[in-house]
């Protein structure tokens, strides 16, 4: 078979688009594992020839943002058995006595900061229990802790690579370091949380009233309770991530490849981990193996890599790439906007990263018919899904793992409840976005 330019088979072409939206569209409703629904639409390409074994393991697979986003993954698991963050949370709340509407505020910088340094779901797996607890300690629903939070976290995860997984794909895509999101994108970034705490501010300053009781038992939770008894694991794991994140952020200065940093923190936190790993050995507990390879979510990016290269082996992206340049007559500045609104949009309505993934290969192909820098829109990119992750709660793991869990704690976020007060927020994110855009990026 031959790229599109060339002439594919078009029953192929047809094949293939089918295929990847009848999987985004089972990801979206989640009646099935998102993890065989992916597999199934790779296996599905592959056995209908759309694109070929080899391409799809040696061109497509792209093994470094797997191992690198696999990495990530068992970072943030593990760091988070220390307890360190919820530790720092904890302390910080009981120092400044702070009321329920500032507690907001402030557990939203923290989950934004967290984001935006380790990972977008660490944040949400980190800030949600304690968010549950003070909210139910001060008598008050947890709706408006979570909002900010979860746009919190999107937002501040748009402000590095390592923040979020959309900004690792396309941060890898589109060869963006550290730096360059530093200047570019964090004073966007921090004018877009200003702009989420002002409006939280305007809706809930009235409502948000935790009476001075249920103030002093939340102020009676030590914090020290949520350390590791295992001070050498809390040590040793601290020293590691610290390491492996100042490398990340110098590997453009270090000639060093993310996926290996990131690896190599990995492999030393399982090694540190070896009494675990020994005990599921002992007790052949291969289902717990298999639950924890499921969780890494590596087999449903594998999936979905393979699926996105079959569309771009077919032809499908480059073709969209040209009607693209067609009907902005090349203008880069135009496309720029454009994505950021047409990103934001489709990141809200369904799953943020294999609509990510199918945007890469689009921007890739514009990239090679074009003359000019097409950066400002990678940066539309990344700002547009950061924004669209926050409208609802199947955008994101994120937003999804943070519902899921206030299930599990008989809270219960409905998505009726989050999106009546996160997409007016998030339609004004995405205008002052567009402002910055055409004063500083275009």
């Amino acid at each position: 078979m031959v790229e599109f330019s060339q002439g594919p088979v078009m029953w192929q072409v047809a094949a293939a688009l089918l295929i990847f939206a009848a999987a985004y569209v089972c990801i979206l409703i989640e009646k099935w594992d998102r993890m065989y629904t992916a597999l199934g639409g790779a296996c599905l390409m592959l056995i209908l020839g759309i694109v070929p074994l080899h391409k799809a393991l040696t061109t497509y697979a792209n093994w470094p943002i797997l191992i690198y986003l696999v990495s990530l993954f068992i970072i943030s698991s593990l760091f988070q058995k220390t307890g360190i963050i919820s530790f720092v949370v904890s302390s910080i709340v009981r120092k400044y006595r702070m009321r329920a509407l500032t507690l907001i505020i402030s557990l939203s910088l923290i989950a934004a900061l967290i984001s935006a340094l380790m990972d977008s779901l660490m944040a949400v797996v980190v800030i949600v229990p304690f968010i549950i607890i003070a909210s139910r300690k001060m008598r008050l629903l947890p709706a408006p802790f979570l909002i900010s939070m979860l746009l919190s976290v999107h937002i501040g995860g748009a402000a590095t690579i390592m923040g979020n997984i959309p900004g690792r794909m396309l941060g890898a895509s589109g060869h963006i370091s550290a730096g360059d999101m530093l200047i570019k994108l964090v004073p966007l970034i921090c004018l877009l949380l200003a702009v989420v705490y002002l409006i939280m501010w305007l809706i809930y300053r009235k409502r948000l009233v935790a009476a001075e009781a249920h103030m002093r038992e939340l102020l009676s939770i030590n914090p020290s309770s949520y350390l590791s008894t295992n001070r050498e694991f809390v040590l040793g794991s601290s020293i590691i991530t610290g390491v492996t994140l100042i490398a990340l952020c110098l590997h453009g200065v270090l000639a060093w490849s993310p996926a290996y940093i990131a690896a190599s923190g990995a492999i030393a936190l399982l090694v540190m981990n070896y009494k675990d790993i020994l005990e599921v050995i002992r007790n052949k507990d291969f289902g717990a193996v298999w639950h924890q390879l499921r969780e890494t979510q590596w087999l449903f990016f594998l999936g979905l890599f393979i699926m996105v290269g079959g569309l771009t082996y077919a032809g499908f992206s480059s073709f969209i790439a040209n009607r693209g340049l067609e009907l902005s007559q090349g203008s880069i500045p135009f496309l720029s906007i454009l994505l950021l609104w047409l990103n934001s949009f489709g990141t809200a309505m369904m799953d943020n990263i294999p609509f990510i993934a199918a945007m890469i290969p689009i921007v890739d192909g514009m990239e090679q018919l074009v003359e000019t820098s097409i950066q400002p829109m990678w940066w539309a990119l990344i700002v547009g899904s950061g924004i669209g992750s926050g409208v609802t709660l199947v955008s994101s793991i994120a937003s999804l793992y943070a519902a899921s869990f206030t299930y599990q704690d008989g809270v219960k976020l409905k998505q009726s409840e989050y999106v009546v007060v996160a997409a007016p927020i998030c339609f004004v994110l995405l205008l002052i976005s567009t402002l910055y855009f055409k004063l500083f990026l275009l």
